[in-house]
C-alpha cells in the first residue's frame, strides 16, 4: 500500500516536472497580489476570470501584463493593475540562477450572491 502511494507521488512529480519549460527548474511563484473590485461586477453586469499573461523579472518584480481574456465592464484593466503590483519570486533556471519569465495568471472576479 505504501509503495504505491510512493510510486504515484513520484509518477505526480515526474509529470510536473515534465511540465516546465526547457531551462526552467521553478517557475515563478506569487507572494502577494492585491485583491481589487471590478465596479462592473459590484453592480451584477459581469462576473468570471480575466486571463493575463505576465512576465516576472530576475527580481520578482512584473515587468509585462497582457490581457489574453477580459470579462468586460473594465475588469480586466483593473486586474492587470493588480498584477502590476504584485510581487513573486523569480523563475530559476535549471543553473540556479533567477531568470524572467513569462506565466499564465487568472484573476477570479465573483458576483455578490
Amino acid at each position: 500500500m505504501l509503495a504505491g502511494v510512493l510510486l504515484s507521488l513520484v509518477l505526480l512529480l515526474f509529470a510536473c516536472a515534465a511540465k516546465l519549460p526547457s531551462g526552467i527548474s521553478q517557475l515563478p511563484v506569487t507572494i502577494s497580489v492585491p485583491q481589487v473590485t471590478c465596479p462592473a461586477v459590484t453592480d451584477g453586469a459581469v462576473h468570471g476570470t480575466v486571463v493575463l499573461s505576465v512576465q516576472v523579472g530576475l527580481g520578482g518584480r512584473v515587468e509585462l501584463v497582457h490581457i489574453d481574456h477580459d470579462i468586460g465592464g473594465g475588469c480586466g484593466e483593473i486586474a492587470a493593475a493588480a498584477l502590476r503590483e504584485g510581487a513573486f519570486l523569480p523563475a530559476i533556471a535549471t543553473d540556479g540562477r533567477p531568470v524572467a519569465h513569462t506565466i499564465r495568471y487568472e484573476y477570479e472576479f465573483v458576483g455578490v450572491q
